[in-house]
């Protein structure tokens, strides 16, 4: 009788306790999450896909499976480079969901803002949620900036320069506020390619305006960031501008790794005499054609330096026969304008280039940079530039071994493709060389046969767009 009478006195006191404490007595449920909400993913192209975010989550006392459901055009998976759908179903064992990472991409399709939240659900209860946003824009490639670049090998790396040179020179002081804009993570934090794990929580974070280098200090890792000229300024005489200031190859890092890299050139190190806390490595170079010491960072930027360092030998093309290269930039540039680096180089940088596709990040740092300097890197724009420049001057390495994950055909056709490839759905998506989108079409099976618009004849880019990842293939409409 006691019961009776207190239960009710609690429920009209307090009924928002009573409910949830007579819920948590019947089920015991609980579903843990390490984050309510996640930065704002930013500006991101439509038809591509952002970089990654993720959180952990955990439940307890379960009786049916826990299910995550991320609203389009949002998408979640447990791995962070590929499967990412709408819905993950996390099975319980004995009524629990260890803690798991979830990883989270945007896909936008249209421009425009969107706020949501992903939900956590088992057994009918109340959704836990974790908010996100993010904004879909078109491509801020001005337009008509390529559109005398039509040519391939040699002519289209002197077309591109031409495009890209006579850029604002800046300051060496100016650098340190520049990267603000440049290289800022989605916690607005410094985005260090020398220390940052994608898929996990850096070592270390660095602060803008903190921990940059006061000029002492930085014998150990995570103390201070400063400014790596990727093509270090030994490859190009010294301090000499532009090269010295040129924002397309200088990024904040860690200081000591910095130092630790020093003067090397890149290179996929096996046997590493030193390891960084994110995985680069130094020690003597593992492709055939080189053998001295290179630095290898990991994988996730190997394509970002790749494009810079063919930006590099594009816009000044017309000095880097007259640089006073130092021994170690010796081993990478081979002192002509074309192909400009020597071929065991040029082979691993076709590979990176292809391996890691252009990213968000890559992008959004394009277009800051452009607003700084006037000038773009066009292998950001146009990943298919390098192949048009340089896939030809390798013996290894062709353009079509290094699409061979996906075909198309016919080529040259009048009004229709059909795509290939190792994935079940694609996004396809046709471009004009002057980055204008022509024709899209969405979660479309691999053999299906694309009918065209009517076009005026030339080249056009094909973009397949697959979970697993991102490819650029040149067709030619012909009358």
């Amino acid at each position: 009788m006691t019961i009776r009478v207190i239960l009710p006195v609690l429920l009209l006191l307090n009924p928002c306790w009573y409910v949830r404490s007579l819920e948590a007595y019947q089920t015991g449920t609980q579903i843990g999450l390490s984050v309510v909400e996640l930065y704002d993913f930013g500006e991101v192209y439509t038809g591509m896909h952002s970089d990654v975010q993720f959180y952990d989550v955990s439940a307890h006392g379960l009786t049916n499976n826990l299910v995550i459901e991320a609203p389009a055009p949002f998408r979640i998976s447990l791995n962070c480079y590929a499967d990412f759908d709408q819905t993950i179903t996390l099975q319980h064992i004995s009524g629990t969901v260890a803690t798991t990472r979830i990883f989270v991409r945007f896909f936008p399709q249209s421009t425009g803002k969107t706020e949501t939240t992903i939900s956590h659900n088992s057994d009918g209860l109340p959704d836990k949620t974790v908010t996100v946003s993010a904004t879909g824009v078109e491509s801020l490639i001005p337009h008509d900036y390529y559109h005398t670049a039509t040519g391939g090998g040699s002519r289209l790396k002197r077309q591109l320069h031409e495009i890209i040179t006579n850029h604002q020179i800046q300051t060496y002081g100016s650098l340190w506020h520049h990267f603000k804009s440049t290289d800022a993570s989605f916690s607005g934090h410094v985005w260090d390619i020398y220390s940052d794990t994608p898929c996990e929580p850096p070592p270390y974070i660095y602060t803008f305006g903190e921990d940059q280098d006061p000029g002492t200090g930085g014998g150990n890792e995570g103390e201070y960031f400063n400014r790596e000229h990727t093509m270090p300024r030994s490859w190009f005489g010294g301090a000499i501008d532009p090269m010295n200031t040129d924002l397309y190859h200088i990024y904040p890092v860690d200081k000591w790794v910095n130092a630790l890299r020093d003067n090397y050139p890149f290179g996929e190190v096996r046997s590493p005499s030193k390891v960084t806390l994110n995985g680069g490595k130094l020690g003597n170079n593992a492709r055939p054609g080189y053998t001295g010491i290179v630095f290898e960072p990991i994988d996730a930027y190997k394509g970002d330096l790749a494009r810079s360092f063919f930006y590099m030998v594009t816009r000044y093309q017309d000095q880097i026969e007259s640089w006073t290269y130092s021994q170690e930039g010796m081993a990478m540039l081979n002192n002509t304008k074309y192909p400009g680096y020597e071929k065991w180089a040029l082979e691993m940088l076709l590979e990176w280039h292809e391996l890691d596709p252009v990213s968000q990040k890559e992008i959004n740092r394009n277009n800051a940079v452009h607003q700084i300097q006037g000038n773009r890197n066009p292998f950001v724009d146009y990943p298919e530039f390098v192949q048009r420049i340089w896939a030809d001057t390798t013996t290894n390495i062709s353009y079509a071994n290094h699409h061979n994950t996906f075909t198309l055909y016919p080529n040259p056709t009048q009004n229709h493709l059909t795509i290939n490839g190792p994935a079940q759905y694609i996004n396809l998506t046709l471009i004009s060389m002057h980055g204008n989108t022509i024709y899209s079409h969405t979660k479309a099976k691999t053999g299906t046969k694309f009918i065209l618009p009517s076009l005026t004849p030339g080249p056009y880019i094909v973009r397949i767009e697959s979970d697993v990842s991102i490819h650029h293939l040149i067709t030619i409409i012909k009358p």
